[in-house]
């Protein structure tokens, strides 16, 4: 799950989901995807092949390629909270131009709310590339440009909206960066989870899956309670059709 995660800079330049991550991408995607509300949009094209590795808990899924894998939240999915802090707007970084004013995504860049801080600090200080392990339009932010006060500043931000009500909308926001901006059927990881059971879900949500982050296909970071609790586990859980 995401959040891409799964999982900044003008026009090319990104914070991420991340991710998506959203585990979460930020190459560049010239056709934006409704992904909104109750309605998740409609496939994109080129949608990949189906992965080989088999990744979190075995289930293979489809890698999608760009334009199609990262989420942009539309419509009543795209809340507003707190103003964003002055270093996600400067023009050092950048990253609204990327990842919108309220974190919700745009074309060239993936929706990065509700990002697990450690995943959130390790995506912009070393960039991140895309599944093909190509460079992408995320770059590593140094301490120089970024100071470490001003990216927890940023990660405090993402993390502040008010979360979706709907298992669904849970799901774009925290792991369909990663598993499908659509469907839970793989996205930038080729990692199906419809219908993976709850033990599962709860393993990897809970405790994550791998050390590094920039595995896109095997990483997963991990939520704790107070970013992802178990009541909106449960509702991810019940949209997954988990058991």
């Amino acid at each position: 799950m995401k959040k891409s995660t799964q999982w900044m800079g003008v026009c090319a330049i990104a914070i991420s989901s991340v991710a998506t991550l959203s585990g979460c991408s930020s190459e560049p995607d010239p056709t934006p995807m409704n992904t909104a509300g109750t309605s998740p949009g409609t496939a994109g094209t080129g949608a990949g092949t189906a992965g080989s590795n088999t990744g979190t808990g075995g289930m293979t899924g489809v890698q999608l390629q760009s334009p199609n894998y990262h989420v942009v939240l539309k419509g009543a999915d795209v809340t507003a909270g707190m103003p964003a802090p002055a270093a996600y707007t400067a023009t050092a970084t950048s990253c609204v131009t990327c990842h919108g004013p309220n974190g919700e995504g745009t074309v060239v860049g993936p929706e990065i709310r509700f990002t697990p801080k450690e995943y959130a600090v390790a995506v912009v200080r070393n960039g991140r590339k895309t599944p093909n392990g190509m460079a992408s339009g995320m770059v590593a932010f140094p301490t120089s440009t970024l100071s470490d006060a001003d990216l927890d500043s940023i990660n405090t931000w993402q993390n502040s909206f008010a979360k979706p009500a709907t298992g669904q909308g849970l799901y774009l926001s925290m792991c369909g960066n990663c598993h499908g901006p659509m469907t839970p059927t793989g996205g930038s990881a080729p990692i199906s989870i419809q219908g993976k059971s709850k033990a599962d879900v709860a393993m990897y949500v809970r405790n994550g899956n791998g050390t590094d982050f920039s595995m896109r296909a095997t990483y997963m970071p991990k939520f704790d309670t107070t970013l992802l609790t178990e009541a909106d586990l449960a509702l991810i859980e019940t949209y997954l059709g988990s058991m």
